[in-house]
């Protein structure tokens, strides 16, 4: 079913915009939705995606405001999701690990530690005051 297929006045169905289920678009509710838009939080068919992430005022308002601090596609499929969710806890964990030391960042479930002159420096202030 393609858009406008269905009058804009169709009932919803119950799978509406949920992933594998019916197309977010009112008017077109194809099956199975399997792509993914972060600006309504909602499923939609190959075809919606398409039309709606191709339309020159959402790509360029995605492109300027959301892509330079979210770093993915308006539309993405679960394969797509998860390859760059992956990606990303490889790449904070890596970094994590890197720099820890250097941070001084505790390990979880554990004090921050504090090095010796820092104690020093911190007791020495308490004295004045």
């Amino acid at each position: 079913m393609a858009f406008m297929d269905l009058p804009l006045d169709a009932p919803e169905k119950p799978n509406k915009g949920k992933e594998g289920g019916a197309c977010n678009r009112r008017s077109c509710q194809a099956e199975p939705a399997l792509h993914y838009n972060h600006g309504s939080y909602a499923w939609y068919c190959g075809d919606c995606a398409r039309a709606i992430g191709d339309d020159r005022v959402n790509r360029s308002d995605w492109a300027a405001n959301f892509y330079p601090k979210l770093g993915h596609p308006q539309f993405e499929t679960r394969e797509q999701i998860d390859a760059r969710e992956a990606k990303a806890k490889t790449i904070d964990g890596q970094i994590e690990k890197i720099t820890a030391p250097y941070f001084g960042w505790p390990k979880p479930g554990r004090e921050k530690p504090q090095s010796e002159s820092l104690k020093r420096m911190l007791k020495s202030g308490r004295r004045r005051v």
